[in-house]
């Protein structure tokens, strides 16, 4: 196990190398040689980790990691404390009744607003292991803004699409080219798929909570990543130094186009309106061909369905080929209160090396951080978590944003301003027009409301 995994970071440091020889700036080097070390000094310090519901099986994990850190940092005391509300968590955090705390990602903002949780950032740039965690991780790190690192990432979970492969194969074996095939990758190929199949090759999702996720997935995914002002704020763009909203560029008229056409010829008949459970239902049942839904429902269906009947593939892609979405995510974040940051951050870097981090995804179930986990662990490419490693994989098909977060109460707004305005939209109650002008004010009004101090700066590359 050591030797491979020790070849995987050579491999990795080799293309690092390869990758970055002569492009690295001046100013990149002055703020690496300023970074702060990430030690445990050995001096005494006693941390509290505070968590709510990561599952029996981290726990565990968790535990037999402490336990390994403690035998070679024997100062370090760590206790485990539970707690089982969002006001407990808050009332450790302002009280300083907890070092580190286990924290959803929708939660972030909120609390760095309140000033609860420490910016570890400089921590995390000078873990050595930093340039070899997947993107994804990367980007849930950095999701508050440039030079921000509020919570180290544990778990995350993204819906992909199941789908009737014994209906889809039975078919293409009926066609005579493969253009005539049905398909199931792209927002296009569903809504052409759900024709050729009839009445049964429909598409059923969620939507109750969950149409502004799909819309986001269109507008971003045609707008791509490098369009966006900053990857933590994608709602922004910025041409010739003016910022505006996605919502006002051709990326949103198209985002609205798509969506109509998703909703109208893919998706069953008012599932707009339904729970998970609805739609999951509906496709057990046979109502439906394909299903947008978390990864974790993958053993549930295949125990509803005949052997081999199901299909998954990754979160559905525009017809560029690219999928730009965002990830639900928890992890560790570090009171700003605690005593120990420095040792804190020791620990939570530690707890997230490959070793560890590897060991707890695959007996916890979550999803491993580092690129190297696969060749450490090849039994992550089977099982619940495999679409979602097949997607960490392609990373050039699959990139990962957020929401701007840090306009806390426009974010808290939004969801139900967002689930109207589009319900309207889709029931035409409201026009495309109307849609994307109300949704352009709106983020406009919070962007004006605060100066950016979130956006990554655009510069030129000299000798890269």
């Amino acid at each position: 196990m050591k030797w491979i995994r020790g070849l995987a970071l050579l491999l990795l440091g080799a293309l690092l190398l390869g990758l970055f020889a002569g492009c690295a700036t001046e100013e990149e080097y002055e703020e690496e040689s300023s970074l702060p070390e990430l030690a445990n000094t050995g001096e005494e310090a006693a941390l509290t980790l505070a968590f709510s519901d990561p599952g029996d099986a981290y726990v565990k994990a968790l535990s037999e990691i402490i336990e390994k850190y403690r035998a070679d940092y024997p100062g370090t005391q760590i206790e485990l404390k539970p707690y089982c509300t969002e006001e407990e968590l808050t009332e450790l955090l302002r009280t300083g009744g907890a070092d580190i705390v286990e924290v959803e990602g929708e939660r972030q903002g909120a609390l760095v607003e309140e000033g609860l949780l420490w910016n570890f950032h400089p921590y995390f740039k000078a873990w050595r292991e930093e340039p070899v965690i997947y993107s994804f991780a990367r980007q849930a790190v950095e999701s508050m803004g440039e030079k921000q690192a509020y919570i180290l990432p544990a778990d995350f979970r993204q819906e992909v699409l199941f789908y009737r492969a014994d209906w889809i194969d039975e078919y293409n074996s009926q066609v005579e080219s493969e253009e005539d095939e049905a398909n199931v990758k792209t927002w296009g190929q569903l809504c052409a798929t759900a024709k050729k199949l009839g009445d049964k090759g429909r598409l059923a999702l969620a939507g109750k909570g969950r149409l502004g996720k799909y819309f986001d997935c269109i507008l971003w995914s045609r707008a791509s990543r490098d369009a966006m002002k900053g990857p933590c704020a994608a709602y922004f763009t910025e041409e010739d130094e003016e910022v505006a909203t996605l919502f006002a560029t051709p990326a949103g008229v198209d985002a609205a186009h798509r969506f109509s056409l998703v909703m109208e010829e893919a998706a069953l008949p008012g599932c707009e309106d339904w729970t998970i459970d609805e739609a999951l239902e509906a496709f057990k049942t046979g109502k439906a061909c394909m299903l947008l839904a978390d990864s974790s429902y993958q053993k549930e269906l295949e125990a509803a369905l005949p052997e081999g009947a199901l299909g998954v593939e990754g979160f559905t892609r525009t017809d560029n080929n690219l999928c730009v979405t965002r990830l639900d995510f928890w992890g560790w974040a570090i009171s700003q209160k605690s005593q120990y940051k420095e040792t804190a951050a020791h620990f939570l870097t530690y707890l997230s090396n490959a070793d560890n981090n590897t060991h707890i995804a695959k007996t916890a179930g979550t999803l491993p951080l580092h690129r190297e986990a696969l060749l450490m662990e090849p039994g992550f490419s089977e099982g619940d978590r495999a679409p979602e490693m097949r997607m960490a994989q392609l990373s050039a098909e699959y990139h990962y944003v957020n929401r701007p977060d840090m306009y806390v109460q426009a974010s808290e707004d939004f969801p139900a301003l967002y689930e109207q305005r589009l319900r309207a939209f889709l029931s035409g109650e409201s026009t495309e027009e109307a849609l994307l002008e109300e949704l352009d004010a709106f983020w406009m009004e919070a962007y004006e409301s605060q100066p950016d101090n979130w956006s990554k700066k655009k510069e030129k590359k000299e000798g890269s």
